[in-house]
């Protein structure tokens, strides 16, 4: 019976995992055509943005398979080897996911070339932190207090364009979207099974809901 809810609970992980990943690259390829007409650099780096987040939460899909495996084949997968190193490379895909947000709307007032490079160096060196410290949450509450900044920047650059609104929404549910992530991610047995369940659910209704916003916008 542990057995059964173990691979239960990886089971779920694995289909929400799974959700988001295929969300993040809809939106991806949503706006695709947008940039292509346009060439807009704020489109770009959107986009650019849920390419690192898809590709972080592919990270985590395969990491997820390996346990399942682990749990319901008796597939022998060394956790403790395998979770410490997967911390680097989620690390900073997810920072740099939100470092293109954040540059979206600076692109105008920065140097971009300059500032993704500098935004690679920092989530890099992030990332080797949260590897050396052993702890991912220090650099999630680093990611949100990243993303509230963002939407601080995009509410002060654009309080005057009353009618280019959509980003005060997008940004403030993608800070929410962090935030439940944050929670979910807590570990396992502080978490109660159909809490958890609640809060992927909900955190895929936001992800749709900037989904749907994101296709309103391009139209």
């Amino acid at each position: 019976m542990p057995q059964f809810f173990s691979s239960l609970r990886f089971g779920t992980e694995l289909i929400y995992t799974f959700l988001v990943l295929i969300l993040c690259l809809v939106i991806y390829y949503k706006t695709k055509e947008s940039y292509q007409l346009t060439k807009h650099s704020g489109i770009k780096y959107f986009r650019e943005a849920f390419l690192f987040l898809g590709l972080s939460y592919l990270l985590r899909l395969l990491f997820s398979i390996l346990i399942l495996s682990d749990i319901a084949f008796d597939v022998f997968i060394p956790r403790k080897l395998f979770l410490p190193i997967l911390i680097i490379p989620l690390g900073y895909l997810s920072t740099m996911a939100i470092f293109y947000l954040m540059l979206s709307p600076l692109r105008k007032r920065l140097n971009s070339k300059n500032a993704i490079l500098f935004f690679h160096c920092v989530a890099v060196l992030l990332s080797i932190i949260s590897f050396i410290t052993g702890s991912i949450f220090s650099l999630l509450y680093l990611q949100i207090f990243l993303l509230l900044i963002a939407v601080i920047m995009v509410f002060m650059m654009r309080k005057k364009n009353n009618k280019n609104y959509t980003s005060k929404i997008l940004y403030p549910l993608l800070v929410l979207f962090w935030l439940i992530n944050l929670w979910i991610l807590r570990p396992g047995p502080f978490v109660p099974f159909i809490l958890k369940i609640f809060f992927q659910i909900l955190s895929l209704i936001v992800l749709f809901t900037i989904y749907h916003k994101v296709s309103k916008w391009l139209r």
